[in-house]
């Protein structure tokens, strides 16, 4: 028998082992059965949920806007859910000039003057202060402090109080507090108009 006949290729040595395991499973076919059962469920249905704030009552504050030096006031709303999905809430914070008949210009204040001069002694949600250092507002922040407190770094949305508790169907209240400083007779008829935007989201990085 010559070299030639006997050289074995890798290529052929592959197909021969293919070739063997395919027929020993062949053999077993039919050889052996297994038991089956079936049961069927139907009609199922899958539906987007709601994501839905709303207040509980006017949902308006209503501060005492004549404030005296060293006076305070202090407002609530009741924030509730009437959808089917938890979120979780950010507070946004903003505010805008608003005098009163004083109109002459060398005694006038800006918005940002007067916010710098209103503490925020009182800032509650469910109970519990949000002036913490978790949400970088701690001890006596102004208004103005709190429409700046931007957080950016894990949100798609900057917003002033981030990741707070869903209010559930029962509601939270969420409470603020302002004291104006001893300002003497510098800002009288001059103020702000503070406006607060409730956002509830589906997670917390919105």
């Amino acid at each position: 028998m010559s070299e030639r006949q006997f050289r074995l290729t890798r290529r052929r040595l592959f197909g021969g082992i293919v070739s063997v395991a395919a027929a020993s499973a062949a053999s077993g076919a039919g050889t052996m059965a297994y038991f089956t059962d079936t049961e069927t469920s139907s009609d199922n249905t899958i539906s987007a949920g709601t994501l839905k704030l709303d207040f509980d009552g006017s949902g308006t504050f209503e501060f005492n806007t004549a404030l005296a030096p060293t006076q305070t006031t202090e407002e609530s709303v009741t924030l509730i859910k009437n959808g089917s999905v938890n979120g979780s809430l950010d507070v946004d914070v903003s505010y805008k000039e608003s005098d009163g008949d004083n109109n002459d210009p060398e005694e006038d204040v800006t918005a940002d003057q007067v916010a710098e001069n209103l503490e925020v002694v009182t800032l509650e949600y469910g109970g519990d202060t949000l002036l913490t250092e978790d949400q970088n507002l701690s001890g006596t922040p102004t208004l103005y402090d709190l429409e700046n407190n931007e957080h950016g770094a894990n949100e798609s949305t900057q917003n002033d109080l981030i990741n707070l508790d869903d209010p559930g169907t029962g509601g939270k209240v969420f409470t603020v507090g302002f004291r104006l400083k001893d300002v003497g007779n510098e800002f009288q008829s001059d103020g702000v108009s503070i406006t607060f935007d409730f956002y509830l989201n589906q997670n917390d990085r919105q």
